[in-house]
């Protein structure tokens, strides 16, 4: 299996992306990274299985994303996991608003899970996952698109997502942060989703 790991990062990458790759590797033979700014709608996905959009400290609220990059997103039909930015971008993409919160979140939260996901098996009906963002998809508009909402929590009404009929996720929060339920949940998406 070959992973294409989107890395949108606008500075600290070498800080962040080793927590992506590690996750992947587990789970991937090969791990193609690309940066956001490469992709367009035609891009050669031959050969991969499956695609990671990590977080980024790109503001959607503030600067949408460019035409190719939200025509890449729009183009995809194999299985896909955004994290917190790639979540945001993800729903942003097919309609989905974002909005800026008061405040920038940066901590560990119980996240009520709200279906069945294989995405979230073995987590029980709650995981404590770490959040680090300050703006979120707004539910109202996910419903609007005809997305799915999986989870949510006290400081995010919106924390998993997906597509109802193609196999794309988003979650909110940072797996990759979270220790074991990231782990798990991440495991999940390779194992019972990528793979299926």
């Amino acid at each position: 299996m070959t992973t294409l790991l989107v890395n949108c990062y606008l500075r600290d990458a070498e800080e962040k992306m080793p927590h992506y790759r590690r996750l992947c590797t587990g789970h991937s033979y090969e791990v193609r990274e690309v940066t956001a700014r490469e992709l367009r709608p035609g891009f050669d996905l031959a050969g991969i299985s499956a695609v990671v959009i990590t977080g980024s400290q790109w503001m959607l609220a503030q600067e949408p994303p460019p035409a190719g990059l939200v025509g890449f997103c729009r183009s995809l039909t194999i299985p896909t996991l955004g994290i917190c930015f790639g979540h945001q971008l993800l729903a942003s993409s097919f309609g989905a608003t974002v909005a800026r919160g008061e405040r920038f979140l940066e901590f560990d939260e119980r996240v009520e899970l709200l279906e069945d996901w294989p995405l979230f098996r073995g987590l029980g009906g709650e995981t404590v996952m770490r959040e680090s963002h300050r703006e979120f998809v707004t539910p109202e508009s996910l419903s609007l698109i005809g997305w799915q909402l999986g989870a949510r929590s006290d400081s995010c009404p919106v924390e998993a997502i997906r597509h109802p009929d193609l196999p794309l996720y988003g979650v909110q929060f940072h797996p990759e942060r979270s220790g074991e339920p990231g782990v798990r949940l991440v495991g999940n998406f390779f194992t019972t989703i990528a793979e299926a």
